[in-house]
């Protein structure tokens, strides 16, 4: 046992359990107790302490504060439920900055003092945000009352414990719990017992110390959570306080049997002791000096100077040891075990000696190693038989750098994967409403308070739904999906009694009570829900993806290949986001989707997720037209485009529109042209219910790299207008390959047509006058309509470039040449695309001709065309023409196909007859395929000897055609 304590005890406060801590400088103390009080002191030994101020704001017992890092901030806890900040150290007061329903027991600040962590026995650590004191987060995990928490130095991880002695490892970036240690402290009495369950991070953030169960100190890895090694023999009842030194190099321990004890951590053993006539409830290193302050139960402090022996290494010194960190910790205890099994684990105590001898022995000492190892030998180890990890490696030196160097080469962190989230849910704030689902139809918003929880839907235009009534939520909501005409909600399981539950609401119905509930096995939880027209789904933690009718009948049951990550729906379609593997080391998530349709129960399309590096999945969800698009948390929108097959384009960077870096950018939705989102100011990266969210709206822009300068936004007009021409285009195809009347479609394309020609021109003339006839050529190869053709020539010709302007005249002449002979389009650039319409079947070209819109059904194997003329009026009409011949005979329609304008006999010497209705026809047909590109859509031209080659571009639905035409 150590030496009885001889320091001069000082009055703070009451009897009962207090707190010490020193500010930064070392010159002051800050206590706090039951009395209600936190007071600060000046320490001077030489002279008696003097109270500087007294701060007297809560109304009830004080059971914690916290110093900020800089410390110009002062926090304190209290059994009144509340937390205050004063500033330091004139103690004045500044805000409550929250509450709880019940005392609070702890409290930290994070290693840059943005967050304040606040816990109690209250269920869930409030993690507060210093720049607005608003909450930033709510972590919930553990089941009784939280006695400490603690911020590592590296600002990664939050540490917490609780009073039935669980500790858990938070992340700090996303509020998810890494590690959960089940009764590894001990369980004690919050309102009574004199020990607490306290945690203490080492400051190079590698060790993690906390109270054992068998009244010792374990000392657990930052990553891994593993238990390293124990400091045991120490004390004899559970330890109430620990504090670690400046440098890490010694840990301090205070336990209900009244000692102190000093560790040398790198040896594992204890240094030193001193016994106090009271239990001591907190202790604290002087930040500047050797000593360490401590407060016992009955309200009095003192201060032991000197506590480390003066040969040996000062506490506030920083050391140089690779054995501190947790990863050699690791390493040596494993070899300590094969080489030292007999010393290592043997309890070490203080021993009987006086530490006041020892302390004589000390004054004799010269300094030496060998004086040194001899005074740990005789006054600090039980029998003289406990071997140091110094002593290990005494035995075998040559094996230290082998045992770190094949540690190095094996430590491999693994990020955390993604947690399962909602599209447009914000995190639960204590006392406020906060959004299950927020998207651009409404939203559905909860509140917790007083115990009671409601739930509320609301429409953003209140003319198109119906008033909701609030509802009350007897199963404790936390997941939602708002869509057109219902809403589903989903609570997840708490305990054995309350199972995990899902709840179907239609907004109209013509049924009474049609709303229902499904209750899932104790065994499986709902993680993710979506509801469409007619449906809701709901994926568990099984890997199960169910989906149900909107009368509850629950018509299909799939498997996932992974955790969920998020899902969303559209009408008859759902968007599933899953894990594909766990998180590469560079912390990219690994993540998949698949798109269902649910009424024709097929598979739409499916692949990998390309997320930002090191980014996770924000948002995920449809656009107004039914377009899949997902953000990700570097700002990034991405919209699936079916160009190759499918592939993700980034449409839109949040980098870009930011005005200042305190800009959150929170994604809502997006549509054709533009993305919805409702800006944030940091430290909020959510918005409030109250006050109502306001939408943003932002055009889209794709990142771009152009050489000229000004010219990304024409450029990037361009590309973005390709695009939607491309998704119009494959939207009227499927159309028609269903049988569906496409009309709709149809003069979609032609607007985008319009529209992409309009940029296109714009281009031309900016590639002209930069005398880039190149890019001017390849441009114009990608107009869709003869006017735009005929509109880049006149602007070459003004621009007198003449070389430019013959090959554009002979590109508008090549379009006009079109044969027709036994039934086909037999000119050199349409008979490949017109031999493939035959050999296939019921294929279609997409024509346009001056003001109207053409659809020739392609030729058929029964020997036809189709041909359907829309006008301006659209009004429509369609004609089946079997052969030329029958086709000649109907020359009083000008909209109907009646000969061979270039006069051309038939192979089987048939006449023919010349239509200028057909020709302009057939004079549509070549403008409408880009008329100049290449194969699988691509622009070109190319210059060959003597001689011009075109490919010109016919675009059939499902393939892509071209036929290279010699020029004249």
């Amino acid at each position: 046992m150590g030496a009885k304590s001889r320091l001069q005890q000082r009055d703070a406060h009451a009897k009962g359990r207090s707190i010490i801590a020193w500010d930064k400088t070392g010159k002051n103390l800050v206590t706090a107790g039951v009395d209600g009080k936190v007071l600060i002191h000046t320490w001077d030994p030489s002279v008696p302490s003097a109270v500087i101020a007294t701060i007297k704001a809560h109304n009830a017992a004080v059971t914690c504060a916290a110093l900020s890092p800089n410390g110009t901030v002062l926090a304190s806890g209290s059994v009144d439920h509340s937390v205050k900040l004063f500033s330091y150290p004139d103690g004045k007061f500044q805000s409550t900055v929250t509450r709880f329903t019940l005392p609070i027991r702890c409290l930290g600040f994070s290693a840059t003092g943005g967050l304040l962590a606040a816990a109690g026995d209250d269920d869930g650590i409030k993690l507060i945000a210093m720049a607005d004191n608003s909450i930033a987060r709510i972590l919930r995990g553990h089941g009784s009352p939280v006695t400490w928490v603690a911020f590592d130095p590296k600002n990664e991880y939050l540490a917490s414990a609780d009073s039935d002695g669980t500790v858990i490892f938070w992340l700090i970036s996303s509020g998810k719990s890494l590690h959960t240690l089940t009764q590894i402290a001990p369980r004690i009495d919050v309102e009574f017992s004199e020990s607490s369950n306290c945690v203490a991070w080492s400051p190079d953030g590698n060790l993690l110390a906390l109270p054992g169960r068998k009244s010792d100190v374990l000392l657990l890895d930052r990553d891994t959570a593993e238990e390293i090694c124990s400091f045991k023999g120490g004390h004899t009842s559970p330890v109430s306080a620990l504090a670690w030194s400046l440098n890490g190099k010694y840990l301090a321990t205070a336990g209900s049997d009244l000692q102190v004890v000093l560790w040398d951590v790198e040896k594992q053993q204890d240094i030193d002791g001193m016994l106090f006539e009271t239990p001591l409830c907190s202790i604290a290193w002087k930040p500047v000096e050797n000593a360490l302050a401590a407060i016992n139960m009955e309200g009095k402090f003192s201060v032991w100077e000197s506590a480390v022996p003066p040969h040996m290494v000062s506490p506030t010194i920083c050391v140089k040891s690779s054995l501190v960190s947790a990863t050699n910790f690791e390493q040596l205890h494993k070899f300590s075990d094969d080489e030292g099994s007999e010393g290592h684990g043997q309890s070490i105590d203080l021993g009987s000696q006086d530490t006041a001898g020892g302390n004589e022995d000390n004054d004799e000492s010269n300094g030496e190693e060998e004086e040194e190892e001899e005074f740990v030998s005789s006054k600090r180890r039980r029998g003289g038989n406990s071997a140091s990890l110094d002593d290990v490696y005494d035995k075998k030196p040559a094996k230290r750098p082998q045992v770190e160097t094949a540690r190095a080469s094996f430590t491999l962190k693994v990020p955390a994967m993604q947690g399962a989230f909602h599209p447009g849910s914000t995190d639960k704030v204590e006392g406020k409403r906060w959004f299950l689902a927020y998207n651009l139809i409404g939203s559905i918003s909860s509140c917790d308070k007083d115990g009671s929880c409601h739930v509320e839907v609301e429409f953003h235009d209140i003319t198109k739904g119906v008033r909701i009534p609030a509802m009350a939520d007897y199963f404790g909501y936390t997941m939602a999906s708002l869509g057109e005409k219902a809403c589903v909600l989903a609570s997840p399981q708490n305990g054995d009694k309350c199972p995990s539950t899902l709840t179907y609401r239609p907004f109209n119905s013509w049924a009474s009570n049609s709303e229902w509930s499904m209750r899932f096995p104790a065994n499986e939880e709902v993680k993710a829900v979506a509801v469409g027209n007619g449906w809701a789904a709901a994926a568990t933690s099984s890997h199960f993806l169910r989906i149900y009718s909107e009368g509850g009948v629950q018509s299909f049951i799939l498997s996932l290949s992974g955790p969920v990550v998020s899902m969303n729906g559209y009408q008859h379609q759902l968007v599933v986001v899953t894990h594909s593997s766990n998180p590469l080391s560079t912390d990219d998530q690994a993540m998949e989707f698949v798109v269902l349709d649910l009424q024709r129960r097929r598979k739409i399309m499916d692949g990998r997720l390309p997320l930002s590096p090191g980014s996770r999945l924000a948002w995920i969800g449809f656009s107004e037209g039914g377009s899949l698009g997902f953000y990700d948390s570097q700002g990034v929108l991405r919209r699936h485009f079916h160009e190759f097959g499918g592939c993700w384009v980034p449409i839109f960077r949040a980098e870009k529109e930011r005005k200042n870096s305190s800009e959150v950018f929170w994604m809502v939705g997006f549509d054709e042209t533009q993305t919805f989102a409702v800006i944030c100011k940091l430290p909020e990266t959510q918005p409030l219910v109250f006050p109502r969210p306001i939408l943003s709206f932002f055009k889209h822009s794709l990142p771009l790299v152009n050489a000229d300068l000004g010219g990304d936004d024409l450029e990037n007009d361009y590309l973005r207008h390709s695009l939607l021409l491309s998704e119009a285009r494959a939207k009227a195809d499927r159309a028609a390959a269903e049988g569906l009347d496409a009309d709709h479609e149809d003069d979609n394309v032609l607007q985008k047509e319009i529209e992409h020609d309009k940029y296109v021109l714009r281009l031309v003339a900016a590639a002209c006058k930069g005398d880039k006839l190149v890019r001017a050529m390849e441009l114009a190869a990608s107009l869709r309509l003869r006017k735009s053709l005929e509109g880049a020539i006149k602007v070459v010709n003004a621009m007198r470039l003449p070389s430019l302007a013959d090959r554009l005249n002979v590109m508008l002449e090549v379009c006009q040449k079109i044969v027709f002979k036994n039934g086909l389009l037999t000119s050199y650039p349409f008979s490949a695309a017109t031999k493939y319409a035959k050999e296939s079947g019921r294929r279609r070209f997409r024509t346009c001709a001056c003001t109207r819109f053409f659809h020739l059904g392609a030729y058929s194997k029964s020997g036809g065309f189709g041909e359907r003329a829309c006008s301006k009026s659209r009004s429509a009409r369609t004609t089946t023409i079997s052969s030329p011949r029958s086709a000649a005979s109907k020359t009083s329609d000008p909209e109907r196909i009646t000969g061979d304008p270039e006069g051309a006999a038939s192979g089987s010497g048939s006449s023919t007859r010349q239509s200028n209705s057909f020709q302009s026809t057939c004079e549509g047909v070549a403008r409408s395929g880009a008329n100049l590109c290449s194969t699988e859509g691509k622009q070109s031209f190319c210059k060959i000897t003597g001689a011009q080659w075109w490919s010109l571009h016919v675009e059939v639905v499902g393939a892509g055609l071209s036929q290279a035409a010699p020029g004249r």
